[in-house]
């Protein structure tokens, strides 16, 4: 045997277990290569059918062997091999003591169909491969079921959530231009109709929130805080929500405070306010709510703060627990109509305080309450020099921009109306430009200081909001630096926050605008 040859062989031996052929007029099987390393090998020449009748019951798989014994019989392989080239039959060998995975291939030598070639392969490993791919197709398409299922089910919630307070909106109006003389009951309707349309904002914000810390869309705005003042603004505005269902609030502070941190406070403001808010939606008249600070750890860069939400409500069933963080999932039917809200507070609330690199757990009992554990680590503040924020309320404060001209650059006609009255009615004077190119040339047709603010809408045709913020900043009037140019928009993304910034805009304000936000805003940069 030449060299050639025996590569051949040798590389052969390494693929298969054996190979064989049998003569079809007279069943002799007879093996022509084997693997020294397989096991359960035929032997050089014997009968084909005697060798099955051997082998089957005393190696075959016992889940195997019916179908094998019907499969490896001549006159069913020459059936089957008379519809196609080459028949497979795949079955569990015991080798060693262990079942190994075997495939025998059957087909004929020639056309004259008198010579079967037998080859068997070991598969173990990629038929371990295969099975191993197929459960993670499986578990793919279970996971794209399930979120498809979910989109449905997100949808349909959406779906309600929004037409009710529309149809709250829509009923209301009627029934006010019907009863436009009672107006104790058109003041009445107004109070619901505002009510409902809060709703509707608080919802689209809590989606865009979530939407964006879900696919990673937002940024860490670090500033200076004072603590203390932080908190005291957030136990005040959950007092007062507290206060109107009859509920005790406390808050009690543990550990010794830095005056100041550094960290996104309007994030934490928001995990924050959504547990407290949580837990005065399920707590009843009475009941009572207790919010804890504790600074449990210092290192020389970082504090670790414990933050627990303990109340005495209805509480949540154990089974229930896993599911408490989920978007619009609240346990009983009909809890979402019972105790109101969005649905997505406590799903917020997790997603920011997992942002901050932190961890939040709840627990609870049926009928005995909750607590929420929030735990945050936040950065000493003196390791920056960024600018200090203040959180301090205006509350109570009656604004009057009496003197005060204001350029409104809006291309929705409803819109300004309703914008231009909201203005007037704090003694605003107020020209406006229904685009960018009109609100340039309005600042550049007055002397300098004619305008003591802008209030700019992005999306615009002609001219975008961006564009004309630009061009006012650089050209070259000794009030193009300093007058004050607002966003207000419906891009509310934190990109779109950016980019304005980046354009020369002071401030942003998002569309649906809070009046009393942007009656305060307008203060702060005009009289500062």
């Amino acid at each position: 045997m030449d060299k050639q040859q025996e590569i051949m062989e040798s590389a052969i031996k390494e693929e298969i277990d054996f190979i064989a052929y049998v003569d079809m007029e007279t069943g002799v099987l007879r093996t022509i290569v084997t693997n020294a390393q397989s096991c359960v090998l035929p032997p050089e020449c014997a009968d084909y059918q005697e060798i099955n009748n051997t082998c089957i019951p005393r190696y075959i798989h016992p889940e195997d062997r019916e179908r094998c014994k019907e499969e490896f019989l001549l006159s069913s392989i020459r059936e089957k091999l008379s519809e196609k080239e080459r028949l497979e039959v795949s079955y569990r060998l015991l080798c060693g003591g262990e079942y190994r995975r075997k495939t025998m291939s059957f087909y004929y030598y020639n056309e004259k169909k008198d010579t079967l070639v037998l080859v068997r392969h070991d598969v173990t490993e990629s038929f371990a491969e295969e099975m191993e791919l197929r459960e993670k197709l499986y578990e793919a398409m279970q996971e794209a079921k399930q979120a498809d299922r979910s989109k449905s089910e997100f949808l349909e919630r959406m779906s309600h959530e929004i037409r009710t307070p529309m149809n709250s909106i829509i009923g209301l109006s009627y029934l006010s231009r019907e009863n436009i003389k009672n107006e104790k009951q058109v003041l009445e309707n107004l109070d619901k109709i505002e009510k409902s349309a809060q709703f509707l904002r608080t919802l689209i914000d809590d989606i865009l929130n979530l939407s964006l810390l879900e696919s990673g869309r937002v940024a860490d705005n670090k500033e200076v805080i004072a603590f203390t003042p932080f908190l005291e603004e957030l136990c005040r505005d959950i007092s007062r929500k507290a206060e109107e269902k009859q509920i005790h609030f406390s808050m009690q502070a543990r550990g010794d405070f830095e005056k100041e941190y550094l960290f996104d406070g309007e994030k934490l403001r928001e995990a924050l306010f959504g547990i407290l808010e949580n837990a005065v939606k399920y707590t009843l008249p009475e009941g009572r709510i207790d919010f804890i600070v504790e600074l449990l750890m210092e290192s020389e860069k970082n504090a670790t703060f414990r933050f627990e939400v303990h109340d005495t409500g209805i509480g949540m069933d154990e089974k229930f627990l896993p599911r408490a963080f989920d978007a619009f999932e609240q346990e009983g039917d009909g809890d979402m109509t019972l105790y109101g809200g969005t649905g997505l507070g406590l799903t917020i609330s997790k997603n920011i305080i997992e942002f901050m690199g932190g961890r939040i757990d709840a627990y609870s009992e049926k009928g005995k309450g909750s607590t929420f554990v929030a735990t945050v680590a936040l950065e000493k503040a003196f390791r920056s020099g960024r600018s200090r924020k203040r959180y301090e309320k205006s509350g109570g404060i009656t604004y009057d921009f009496t003197g005060k001209r204001i350029l409104l650059v809006e291309d929705n006609e409803i819109n300004i109306e309703i914008t231009k009255n909201i203005l007037l009615h704090k003694n605003f004077a107020v020209d406006v430009a229904w685009n960018g190119k009109e609100a340039l040339e309005c600042f550049l047709g007055h002397e300098a200081g004619y305008y003591d603010a802008i209030l700019m809408d992005i999306r615009m045709p002609v001219m975008d909001g961006l564009a004309a913020t630009r061009k006012i900043r650089q050209s070259g009037r000794p009030d193009s630096g300093k007058i004050p140019i607002i966003a207000m928009t419906a891009n509310v993304f934190e990109e779109d926050v950016k980019k304005s910034f980046e354009a020369g805009m002071n401030a942003h304000l998002s569309k649906p605008v809070d009046i009393r936000q942007m009656y305060e805003l307008l203060d702060e940069v005009i009289f500062e």
